[in-house]
Formats: C-alpha cells, structure tokens, sequence
C-alpha cells in the first residue's frame, strides 16, 4: 500500500471517529508502529490531525480558537463480557485528547445498573453511555421512568430503546442483522441448504442476530431445512453447560445439516470441533462452520471463519455522539447508528459433500 493510500484511510478514519490509535492502525493496516508514527506526523504537519498519547485526533474547531475541546468526564456501564473490552478501548480514543471515563462493571442485572448510574451522576458525570439489559420487545417496568429521571444526556451502546429503537435515546450499536445475513448469504453461496444456528444468549444483541437469521433464511429460500439451537436446549448462561456439544452435533446428525453458524461464547468452538472429531465428521469437508464475534476463532484448527463486529468503532461513535449531546443537548432528533461488521473468512467453510 502507498504511503498516499495509507494517509488517506487513516484520515477517513479519524473524520469518522474523531480519532486514531496507533495499535487500532498497525494492526488494520499491516504495517509497523515506525510507519504509523511517520503517517500520522505528515498528517500533523499538514494540520489535519493533532497528535496525542498513542495515537492522534481529528483537528476540530477548537484548533482554530472558535470551540474548545471537551475536557469533561463521561460516565461508562458495561457489562462483564469480554465483548465490550474494545468498545472502552473505542471510548478511550475519543476521550485521549482530554476527557476522562468513569467506569462501572455490571452482570447484566437492571437493578444494579440503575444503582452503578446513580452513583455516577452523583459523582458529576457529564453524560453516560450504559448497554442497558433489555430486550429488544418490551421495556421492563419502571425502565423509560427511569431514562427520563436522568438528568444527563444518555447513548445506548450495544442496545437500542425496546419496541423498535423509537424514543428519546440516541444509540449505537452493530448491525447485527446484516452480520447474520452474510454469514447465511456465504454458506448459501457454497451450496449449503441445511444450515443450523447455534445461539444461547438471551441479550438484545442476541435477538437481533437471530432476528437476522431468521430475515436471511427466507430471503434466500432455505428456511424449510434450517433450523436453530436456543437457550432453552442450551441454557443461557454465560459458558455452555456440559454437554452442549454433544446437543449440538446430535441435532446435526439427526437434521443432515452440512453448516452450522454459531453465535455466543466462542471458546465452545473448540469443544464443537473436538466432538466433531470423536464423531468423525471432517470441518469443513463434512460440516462447515461460521463463528459470531472474532477473539479467538483464528486460533482454532482448522482456523474458523467469522463475523467481526468493529466494537472500538462503536464505542468511538457512542462517545462522540454524547460529547456532541454534552456540547448541546438540542442537538436532537435521536440518533440510531449502525455500525456493519465484517465477514472474515478462513479455513472453516466450502461446499457441502
């Protein structure tokens, strides 16, 4: 890649979330931390960035006198997961040219959610981004009460307002059903018709992969021979239950699938693969398989292909929209962004036997 092509995909960047961080960079553009280092000078030269610790920032207005940069503290609830490590990481890049976090750790209980935020808004938080626990239908009682007692402006991450995202809350958050879709669209392409859905979360994000499954079966014509695994014959807590691969290469075995797309805890790919093995079903000769989220799937043999939810592209993009509601809370309506995953693909998947 050109040194011109490389400044230019890190601008795009930074316009689109505020800032950059020179690990995000090595790692999306394959080049060392020196060649970063000299991209991001050349852009500071020619006054487009201003350099940070670990990374640069858009040039604002506030270069030119006329706005000043937010210098504030923003308060972060997430919950435990694993998942939403990056989404800080994303919150750190806007906040690294002077704002502060205050973060809060949830296990996905409501009740000590609005006990984490009150604390916070005591404490003199500017605004809060909160993944509430919620599911994608109905809002709990008391919940929107709640939303319209806070007296600092609010951006869902990861989550939308129940009943269709309609309401006063901005959100970000990844397009879960797109990611589904082409993970579908792909095994579909292979000639898979007989696909099975492992999911046993019980999040909103885990609605709307499924809400995504189910659009692409029907859109691409192979809902009759597909089918899915759920919580309720996989439990739903945070780590499978013992067992749980033998339910899900039984249930292969029974339905003939040839490709299984699975979404929730990723380390049970390994269990997956393994029993796969004991029954001597080959991946991907005999059963192709297509992972939701991406930490660990290259690490497994045969390496899994997955979707990739861009989680620091979110969290940026959550951050910057409630500096924007701190800088003015007029600056409504709400927003709902969606964020696309990517689809990477690997040695996991081709055409059925």
């Amino acid at each position: 890649m050109l040194a011109a092509e490389r400044r230019a995909r890190i601008l795009s960047r930074a316009q689109q979330d505020g800032a950059v961080s020179i690990t995000s960079l090595v790692t999306d553009l394959g080049v060392s931390h020196v060649t970063v280092r000299r991209d991001l000078d050349s852009l500071v030269a020619e006054q487009v960035l201003d350099k940070v610790r670990g990374g640069a920032v858009l040039r604002s207005e506030s270069a030119a006198g006329t706005e000043a940069a937010f210098t504030g503290t923003i308060g972060v609830v997430v919950p435990t997961s694993y998942y939403y490590r990056y989404v800080v990481e994303g919150v750190n890049d806007v906040l690294a040219a002077g704002g502060d976090m205050r973060l809060a750790i949830s296990e996905y209980d409501l009740d000590e959610e609005y006990r984490l935020i009150d604390e916070l808004v005591a404490s003199g938080v500017a605004g809060l981004l909160w993944v509430p626990t919620v599911s994608e239908r109905q809002a709990p009682p008391g919940f929107l009460e709640k939303l319209e007692s806070l007296s600092v402006p609010v951006v869902f991450v990861e989550r939308e307002l129940p009943g269709g995202g309609l309401g006063t809350v901005s959100s970000v958050r990844t397009a879960h059903e797109r990611g589904a879709l082409s993970a579908v669209r792909h095994l579909t392409s292979l000639g898979h018709r007989r696909i099975l859905m492992v999911s046993r979360g019980s999040s909103q994000s885990s609605e709307f992969v499924r809400l995504g499954w189910r659009d692409a079966l029907e859109r691409l014509g192979i809902a009759e021979g597909s089918g899915i695994l759920g919580p309720a014959e996989l439990g739903a807590g945070p780590r499978w239950e013992r067992g749980g691969a033998d339910v899900v290469m039984d249930a292969v075995e029974r339905t003939g699938a040839t490709a299984l797309f699975c979404h929730g805890d990723e380390n049970s790919l390994f269990g997956l693969l393994q029993n796969a093995r004991s029954r001597g079903i080959s991946v991907p000769q005999q059963l192709s398989i297509v992972a939701y989220d991406d930490d660990v799937s290259a690490h497994a043999d045969p390496p899994i292909a997955a979707v990739a939810p861009d989680r620091r592209r979110v969290g940026a993009l959550a951050a910057r929209r409630l500096i924007d509601l701190v800088s003015d809370p007029s600056a409504e309506p709400p927003l709902q962004l969606h964020v696309e995953p990517r689809l990477i693909l690997r040695g996991s998947t081709a055409a059925p036997a």
